[in-house]
């Protein structure tokens, strides 16, 4: 089913209109809402959200099919001081940003700034962590930094995506959804006991597709289309009434086509090839001219965990995560979008890691507590190929009027690969040492060690099989960081209506090795760059009103220390003093600080309305940017950190003669001007804009189905996430990457 002529936000808004006036003309019943109490794990134990001494946002189930959320995209109009999205040319590569901390950097000896856990398990690499949402109980997401709770040390926050836990009843759920651009979901999930009392079992398939955004225009191939397939199963063996067995597996299939991009320059470089005319702008953000050779992003990605869960006795309990993943990542980006090859770039990643984690827990009267050792072992890398056609005229060596004009082809490739060691003891407690108060500690002692072996070199032809002799670097190097990170929280609780708290909390992330390095031109690019950390200061207030109202406001203050920046810069690779070539490089840009303000609601007035949303201030600046021995603190912005950001939305819930529920939707999201890429171009800072969604859910009572029309970007709003500025390294070269047009879609559940 095909629906891109449904593509006027009229549609839609109709149908909102005319459903609950047909709804109400049939006598309709309206019916009270009430807050529901979200249970989350944050701390390894079991708490109301609104009972936790944490700047932490839940969605469950529930949640998730009111606000339409399908994917780990979706969160960010839920979660204030979030921004999430595909990293630069790819589909379900992820870029994480909490609290203006994050990595926009996908490659491999980088390490995220946000840590995304599938249950207890890290991803280790973003790609492929761009989940869709597949049997999911809830969705956790921790603002801050994170290290006495968690095995991983992350400095911005963490994701947690928790699973549905099988139980002896049968049960099972199919959900089918059609909508723009060919889009077909199809995803099933099916739970159980196998043996009774002893032995459970779950399974999940999905299959999630639409034909693409837009199209190349030189060769005719999708452009920013989908195409994954993942599947999870889990089996849970419950060998007495103290002792649980876990077993799960899961496997991701992204076959898409390479992501579209809008070129925002012409390109004088494309005349001198075959004499045509340089492609205009482009009218569209997301068609091509692309002719490159590689047309696809493909990933694979597969994971495997053991968890062994064991009730010592009514207050201790042991919990052992053993986890092994890997995956497999090819790609292209066609930096120049045109059909010869300027600017060519395809990669393969791989990575692979083992995790063993040992949690103590304690839960009494007055104290409860948490105490973990962590191990991870590592590897990632690959080889990224470079392929640069530059007209001699543009270098200086030909006449400009020489159309078409001889060119300068090069051909690189940057490979190597990032062995990583981590090991941490760590441990939260919280001691009730009144009625009222409550004082938290916190502690973590690690050391990561890595070690990177990098060659990159020439090559004389784009079959990249035989080298030239030119090697840019070629090293192997390793290091070692310690750091200890504490955490204090003092909390207090007049009733269980209000709490009130203040923390100081520390995130540290390890520094690590530019394997695109070019020693050559910038000798200091085989050193290790350093680690970073943030210092956060943080109070907190959660209050409920007469069970109707739910606040939650949290002001922070986080001092950021040797930031970690990927910026692409110009290279002349054969010293003629022309910039032929550019590398990303690695480095610490200084410090920062970072302020804010954070506000959850959400209100049941009655009547069947419900009302909720965030709101989140932040202010970010550097404090200090050196740059050639010159601070440019003033010059930079911080990378994807709006000054304002806030969502709204508002519900509205029918009873239909007791015999349906209907339930209609409005959500809209607002984000200031943010700057998307590090090397800080004007050309690509995204303007301040504004996104509605919609969404109705009708089902039937005593129904095993349900029906839901959701709309998203009602009104075609076009806004970069990301892009590429290389006009500073000599390449007239600037693209941008964008968020998803308008898309409506029909979905229809059953289940059992």
């Amino acid at each position: 089913m095909n629906m891109n002529m449904c593509r006027t936000p009229l549609t839609l808004l109709a149908t909102l209109c005319i459903l609950p006036a047909v709804a109400q003309s049939s006598d309709l019943q309206q019916q009270e809402t009430s807050i529901e109490k979200i249970q989350v794990t944050a701390r390894k134990r079991s708490e109301t959200m609104q009972h936790i001494p944490l700047a932490v946002s839940a969605l469950d189930k529930t949640a998730i099919e009111r606000s339409a959320i399908n994917n780990l995209v979706d969160l960010q109009s839920q979660v204030p001081s979030l921004s999430i999205y595909a990293a630069r040319g790819t589909s379900s590569t992820a870029t994480v940003y909490i609290r203006g901390v994050g990595q926009s950097d996908p490659l491999w000896g980088a390490e995220p700034g946000v840590g995304i856990y599938l249950d207890d398990v890290y991803l280790a690499r973003p790609q492929g962590a761009l989940l869709d949402l597949l049997d999911v109980e809830r969705v956790e997401v921790l603002r801050g930094p994170q290290g006495t709770l968690y095995g991983r040390n992350t400095v911005g926050g963490a994701i947690k995506y928790i699973t549905r836990r099988p139980s002896d009843e049968f049960s099972a759920k199919a959900d089918v959804a059609l909508g723009s651009y060919g889009q077909v979901d199809a995803k099933m999930a099916a739970a159980g006991s196998l043996v009774k009392n002893k032995l459970l079992a779950s399974i999940a398939v999905g299959s999630f597709n639409h034909d693409g955004f837009g199209e190349n225009l030189y060769n005719g191939s999708d452009v920013s289309d989908k195409d994954i397939l993942a599947a999870r199963t889990s089996l849970l063996w419950l060998a007495n009434d103290n002792l649980s067995l876990a077993l799960a597996l899961d496997k991701t299939r992204d076959n898409s086509n390479v992501r579209g991009a809008r070129r925002m320059l012409v390109n004088g470089f494309e005349l001198y090839f075959e004499g045509l005319p340089p492609l205009p702008i482009s009218e569209d953000r997301y068609d091509t001219n692309s002719g490159a050779k590689l047309q696809r992003n493909t990933t694979d990605t597969q994971g495997a965990s053991l968890t062994i869960d064991w009730d010592v006795n009514d207050t201790w309990s042991i919990k052992s995560v053993t986890a092994w993943r890997d995956g497999d990542t090819e790609g292209a980006i066609d930096f120049d979008l045109g059909p010869y090859p300027i600017a060519d770039v395809n990669a393969h990643y791989f990575d692979e890691q083992r995790s063993q984690e040992l949690q103590l827990n304690y839960d009494g009267a007055q104290w409860q507590a948490v105490f973990g050792l962590y191990y991870m072992q590592a590897k990632a890398g690959g080889e990224v190929h470079n392929q640069f056609g530059l007209p001699f005229a543009a270098l200086g060596l030909a006449p400009a009027t020489l159309i078409p004009g001889p060119i300068y082809y090069q051909f690189g490739a940057s490979g190597g690969q990032v062995d990583t060691d981590s090991v941490a003891l760590y441990g939260d407690g919280s001691w009730q040492f009144s009625d009222l108060w409550r004082l938290s500690l916190g502690l973590r002692a690690g050391r990561e060690s890595k070690e990177a072996e990098v060659l990159n070199q020439g090559f004389t032809d784009n079959s990249f099989t035989q080298a030239n002799g030119l090697i840019s670097a070629n090293f192997t190097n390793k290091e070692s960081w310690t750091d200890v990170s504490p955490r204090i929280s003092l909390d207090y609780q007049p009733n269980d209506d209000l709490l009130i708290y203040g923390s100081v909390a520390k995130g540290f992330k390890s520094g690590g090795f530019n394997v695109r390095a070019n020693t050559l031109q910038v000798p200091d690019s085989a050193k290790p760059y350093e680690p970073e950390s943030v210092l956060t200061y943080e109070l907190g207030f959660k209050p409920t009103l007469a069970n109707q109202l739910q606040l939650s406001m949290a002001f922070f203050l986080s001092q950021y220390k040797d930031i970690q920046l990927s910026i692409f810069t110009g290279v002349d690779s054969d010293n003629d003093g022309n910039n032929d070539g550019f590398f990303g490089d690695f480095t610490n840009a200084g410090r920062g600080r970072i302020r804010g303000v954070e506000f959850d609601y959400l209100w049941t007035p009655g009547q069947g309305w419900r009302l909720w949303g965030n709101a989140a201030y932040l202010d970010a600046q550097y404090q200090e940017y050196m740059s050639g021995g010159v601070n440019l603190a003033d010059q930079k912005e911080f990378t994807d950190v709006p000054k304002l950001a806030y969502s709204f939305n508002i519900q509205k819930l029918w009873s239909w003669n007791n015999s349906a529920e209907l339930s209609a939707t409005l959500s809209y999201q607002w984000r200031d001007e943010v700057q998307p890429v590090t090397n800080q171009s004007v050309l690509l800072k995204q303007p301040a804009f504004g996104l509605l969604n919609a969404t109705l859910l009708l089902t039937p009572q005593d129904s095993h189905w349900r029906l839901a029309l959701e709309a998203k970007n009602l009104g075609d709003v076009e806004y970069r996430t990301t892009g590429y500025d290389l006009t500073d390294s000599g390449f007239p070269i600037l693209i941008g990457y964008y968020g998803n047009p308008r898309t409506l879609t029909l979905r229809a559940t059953y289940q059992f």
